[in-house]
């Protein structure tokens, strides 16, 4: 005789680990950030087994580290209908240390006033590949910005993108010099 009870606990497991693995999967899809996020993502380096980390080097890092004042330009397409061409006075001040570039974030107002009314941030995270600069500013409510840049010796021309809860708030362009 077949002992269905046994049968239904061992398929209700089954399933139920299934289940688990299904929404581990989605949750972990969505905490990296997939959720339409735009931005540079610089190629992958190959290491040889048993090698370090790759780490900025001084003589490249030194070529962004300082103060960078600029000016971001909201675009119509991928903005709130209220920001559109919103215009702020931005200034990125990288630091090259121990864990590699980071810094701060300053926001004024130019034709109207900073994103969420974030006026600094902090820039959690910096890289830079060959002329391509990226830095990730985390803003005090939580959101956070994604700027990336091309130099060109002391100038920077770019795109940024804002999110909140994984959602795209604004983007648009951003261009600057170097000040110090």
């Amino acid at each position: 005789m077949i002992n269905f009870k046994s049968r239904g606990r061992k398929c209700g497991r089954a399933v139920g680990a299934f289940l688990a693995a299904i929404v581990s999967t989605a949750v972990a899809g969505c905490a990296a950030g997939g959720a339409g996020e735009v931005g540079y993502v610089a190629p992958a380096q190959s290491m040889a087994a048993g090698s370090a980390a790759p780490q900025v080097q001084a003589s490249k890092a030194g070529g962004v580290v300082g103060v960078w004042e600029g000016l971001t330009l909201a675009s119509c397409a991928t903005s709130a209908p209220n920001r559109c061409n919103a215009q702020q006075k931005i200034t990125l001040t990288l630091i090259e240390g121990d864990s590699g570039l980071t810094g701060f974030y300053r926001c004024a107002y130019g034709t109207m006033n900073c994103l969420g009314m974030n006026e600094t941030g902090k820039i959690v995270h910096a890289t830079l590949n060959g002329g391509q600069v990226t830095a990730r500013v985390a803003m005090p409510d939580g959101t956070s910005c994604i700027y990336t840049g091309r130099t060109a010796g002391n100038g920077v021309v770019g795109g940024y993108s804002c999110y909140g809860g994984g959602a795209l708030l604004e983007s648009g362009s951003w261009k600057g010099r170097r000040s110090y």
